[in-house]
This record gives C-alpha cells, sequence and structure tokens, in this order.
C-alpha cells in the first residue's frame, strides 16, 4: 500500500490564514489531505504531480453562484471547474429550483429550459430536488441557499399583499427547506416576486432563520439613489436573523443617481456591524461590466400581465410611451440614453441581437433604442426572465476599493456553463461565465496589483470557508478535505481573460476535487466526486 494516492511535489504552495506562499509537498490520502511539508520525497504514492513552477492553492470557493439553474444541464461543472472552482455557494438572489408548487412549475420550467434542459421537473422539495442532482452527480460541491422568490411563488403570493394564512405556508416551506440542509435565505429584491416584498414579509421569515440558526443573504432593494434606505432594510433584517449574513455584489453602478459616498457608507456599516458582533461580509464581482436582467426595469404592472397582454402594449406607439416613463430603475442611466454601455447577452425570439450594442442595433434598424429594446421584450414574450443585458456598470477606481477592502470577498454571479449546445450559446458573449475567477489573479492581482495573489485566493478559498462555516475546506492543511487548484502562473500571468467567450481557459492543469483528480493535464477527467455540502 502507498503512503498517498496522489503526491503534489514542488509547487508553491498557499498556506494559512493570513496567506502565505511557501514552496512544499502536499500529499492527498482517501480524499483528504495527508500532509504538506518542505519535502515528501522519500514517500510512495500511486500518482506523482510535478508542480515544480506552478502554485498550490486551495480549491476555490464562490460565495455567490447561480449554477444551480445550470448544474441539470452541465453536471461536470465544465466552465468553473477548469478555473478552480471546487465549491459554488449557490441559490442566490431569490431564484431557486425549489421549492417547487403546481402554480410556480411553469416558470421554472421555462428558466430551465432557457438554458437547454429537456427533462421534466420531477421535485417539489429543496430535498427532492438534492436528490436528483445526487442521483446525477457532479464535478463540484455545492452549497445552497433557499431562494425568498421561490418560496414566495411556491406559497401562491401575488403582489405586495400578504396574509396571515400565507405567510405561514412561506415560513412552513422555509424551514422544510432548512431541515433539508439549506444554509439560509436569498432574497432577490430588485426584480420580479421578491420587489413586491415588504419589510415586514422578509422579517416574519427572519424569525424562522433565527429559530433555525440560518443565514441570511440578500440581493438588496436598491443601489443607487437608494441604496442608504436599502442597506438600512438589510442591517435590520440581518439582526432579525442574527446568523451569517451575506450583502450580495454590493455595488453602485456609474452614473445611477446614487448620492456622494454612498457606497463607503454602506461599507463601512459592514465594518461597524461586524464590530459589534454580526457576522457580515460582502461580495463583488470581476469585470467592471456585467449581466443583468431586463425585467428588472420594468414596472411591476407590467410583470403581473400576461404575455398576450404585454405583447397588445407593446404593439402601440400609447403603450410604449407608458412603459418608457416607467421603466427609471436598476440601471438607471438608459433613462438618460446612455445606450451605447448595454448591448444584448441573451435575446430569446430575436438571437441576431446577442452580443450587440443597443444604440448600434438602433442605427443599423434605423430604429429609436427604446423601440429596439421593447421589440427584444415583445420577441421574449413568456421568456422576457431569460432576456439577459451586458452592462458598463462600473468605474475602475471603485472595483479596486471593492476588491481590495478587507470585508469583501471574490464572486463572480455567474453560473458554469459549457461551449456548445443551448447553454453555451446563452454564454459565448462575455468572459464572466469561463474567466470571471480566474481574471481575478490575472488582472486584479498580477497585472493591476490590487492585491496579492495570495489575498486574492484567500478571499476566493478560505475566508469563504470560515463565513459560510464550510467545514474542513478552503485550505491546504493535514486533515482538510483534498479540494486544490494547481496554477500555471506563467499562463496566468499572459492571460487575456476578456478574449474568453466562448472558450475555456487552460490556465489550472490539475484540479482534485475531495482527493479525486478531476481536471488531469487540462483536461477534465469526467469524474463527478463533488459533494452536497448540507448545513
Amino acid at each position: 500500500m502507498t503512503d498517498f494516492d496522489i503526491l503534489i511535489e514542488g509547487g508553491e504552495v498557499v498556506i494559512g490564514s493570513p496567506p502565505t506562499i511557501e514552496r512544499a509537498d502536499v500529499g492527498v490520502k482517501d480524499g483528504r489531505i495527508g500532509a504538506v511539508r518542505s519535502s515528501l520525497a522519500g514517500a510512495t504514492a500511486d500518482r506523482r504531480i510535478d508542480a515544480r513552477d506552478l502554485l498550490v492553492s486551495p480549491g476555490f470557493i464562490d460565495p455567490h453562484s447561480h449554477t444551480d439553474w445550470t448544474v441539470l444541464i452541465n453536471p461536470a461543472a465544465q466552465s468553473t471547474i477548469r478555473q478552480g472552482v471546487t465549491t459554488e455557494i449557490v441559490g442566490n438572489c431569490g431564484v431557486t429550483l425549489a421549492p417547487v408548487s403546481p402554480s410556480s412549475s411553469t416558470s421554472i420550467s421555462a428558466l430551465l429550459k432557457s438554458f437547454g434542459y429537456t427533462g421534466t421537473i420531477g421535485w417539489l422539495s429543496l430535498a427532492d430536488l438534492f436528490d436528483e442532482i445526487a442521483g446525477e452527480g457532479t464535478s463540484q460541491n455545492l452549497a445552497w441557499f433557499v431562494g425568498h422568490s421561490a418560496i414566495r411563488d411556491a406559497a401562491g403570493v401575488r403582489g405586495p399583499r400578504v396574509d396571515a394564512t400565507q405567510t405561514r405556508r412561506m415560513q412552513r416551506l422555509l424551514a422544510e427547506s432548512l431541515d433539508a440542509g439549506a444554509l439560509g435565505m436569498s432574497t432577490g429584491l430588485e426584480y420580479g416576486s421578491g420587489r413586491d416584498a415588504s419589510t415586514e414579509e422578509l422579517l416574519a421569515l427572519a424569525q424562522t432563520l433565527h429559530t433555525k440558526g440560518a443565514g441570511y443573504a440578500s440581493h438588496i432593494r436598491n443601489r443607487d439613489a437608494s441604496i442608504d434606505a436599502a442597506v438600512d432594510e438589510f442591517f435590520s433584517i440581518a439582526h432579525a436573523a442574527d446568523h451569517l449574513v451575506q450583502l450580495s455584489h454590493l455595488n453602485v453602478r456609474a452614473g445611477t443617481g446614487a448620492a456622494d459616498g454612498a457606497w463607503e457608507r454602506a461599507a463601512q456599516r459592514v465594518v461597524d456591524e461586524r464590530q459589534r458582533g454580526l457576522r457580515v461580509l460582502a461580495d463583488f464581482t470581476p469585470f467592471s461590466n456585467g449581466i443583468g436582467l431586463a425585467e428588472g426595469l420594468m414596472p411591476g404592472w407590467f410583470l403581473t400581465m400576461s404575455a398576450s397582454e404585454r405583447s397588445d402594449l407593446l404593439s402601440s406607439p400609447e403603450g410604449r410611451a407608458r412603459l418608457k416613463d416607467d421603466t427609471d430603475r436598476y440601471w438607471r442611466f438608459l433613462q438618460r440614453g446612455e445606450w451605447g454601455r448595454v448591448s444584448f447577452s441573451v435575446a430569446p425570439g430575436r438571437p441576431w441581437y446577442e452580443g450587440r450594442q443597443i444604440d448600434e442595433l438602433a442605427a443599423d434598424l434605423t430604429l429609436d433604442p427604446w423601440d429596439v429594446f421593447f421589440d427584444a421584450v415583445a420577441a421574449a414574450g413568456a421568456d422576457l426572465g431569460a432576456l439577459q443585458l451586458i452592462g458598463d456598470l462600473f468605474t475602475p477606481e471603485h472595483m479596486r476599493e471593492a476588491i481590495s477592502h478587507d470585508h469583501f470577498l471574490l464572486g463572480v454571479d455567474g453560473y458554469s456553463t459549457v461551449t456548445e449546445g443551448v447553454l453555451g450559446e446563452r454564454t459565448r458573449t462575455h468572459p464572466l461565465f469561463y474567466a470571471g475567477h480566474v481574471h481575478y489573479l490575472a488582472y486584479h492581482a498580477l497585472s493591476n496589483r490590487t492585491l496579492s495573489i495570495e489575498d486574492a485566493i484567500h478571499k476566493m478559498s478560505g475566508r469563504v470557508a470560515d463565513h459560510f462555516a464550510i467545514q474542513d475546506r478552503g485550505y491546504i492543511a493535514t486533515g482538510l478535505f483534498a479540494d486544490l487548484a494547481v496554477i500555471d502562473l506563467r499562463g496566468l500571468r499572459s492571460l487575456d481573460t476578456t478574449s474568453h467567450k466562448g472558450t475555456y481557459v487552460d490556465v489550472v492543469p490539475y484540479v482534485l476535487v475531495n482527493g479525486v483528480l478531476t481536471v488531469d493535464q487540462r483536461v477534465h477527467t469526467g469524474a463527478r466526486a463533488g459533494r452536497l455540502l448540507t448545513r
């Protein structure tokens, strides 16, 4: 019998907190790290990996992912595992695939279909969904929040009014999801059903979180002119839950009316609340441009219409004028006519729009940019939720300040994808999906020197594990699970992440998940050694 299953030799190893880089050998045995020493040259191993000139890192843990939307289509987690992402915290922004009721299954089915899923929804509860995923297996570990909007829809809640019976129904669905192993509840308060929820409704659900000792993650209600009030609301709910809380992608989009110093006040609030004992962190995203949902611009009265009613409204100039006058939200710079900042990422019914800037399309079609946008909304029909935009959102100064902030984790706010099929078509317009995680290292750490590479890695691994109580992961130390990424630093330094639209990166030649080689010499092995990490 050999000493180790796998022995990684001679690499520069990211160790500890605060992180340091030390030359060491790492031995892996029975799914865990068996030893970390300056030399294990005398040890025997079934497989030896020469890591000279390579960086051995803890596998990355994405603190804010939507891979739960694609795991049934892409259980191999192709685009993220190839970047060294071994764990993703999913179920964010309120939109999850469970719980489901007969009345909410249509919208969930439409969401899955938009990614290329051809199966049926054979689950109702989060526990059922976990069984479905476990049956297929996955190449990554997944930890889960349950979505508030999913709970709301499954409970049959429509609009802002919620009675006592509906509140109890939502609390029951939340409790069942937490008992199944969810980390907590997420909200998406800027769009969809979540936009209708009152603070009182969320406080009632926070009581259930508090009782169960579960967490709260929120895409807050506003990140522009009303960000101060939105942050106040977040912390009122956070204190009611009184467990781990996450302020998701805390950013301020340039030119959207935020008061001077609004982001700085929000970031300082995180610092102050931590000093008072609240377990809170925020996170950020890697690129200055990002993905947005077109429905976030839409008023509530429009979203409650049927697809045919929307079509009728959009068929008349008067209807479009009414809608235009009520879209000053979400990406508010569009009200100032800054269409050069926006392109289509996914346009159901108008695939030839995808990848095109709206102002350029308008010029080519001799149309007003609003009409180009409304034509896309009309073409999407019942699939409006799948209509995605790419916007130039953040200034370089804002990004540097957030990414280097002590209390900001580094997430991507995307989902694992592939290069082919419907899912590949959906994601070929932005490098976020294929290179977002390594962009932090290649650009923000090595090129821009916003932070050191070891600090960037820590914000993408151990710091995340500590905050979300992901046990025995996020670090390289004896006894922990062997979730490891072996990174080609030379390749990373020359990597143009922005060119990876629809193509995988190849700067992580080896990835281990629970001790199993899942990427071997830059090739996905097909292994599905990931686990569902329940609370």
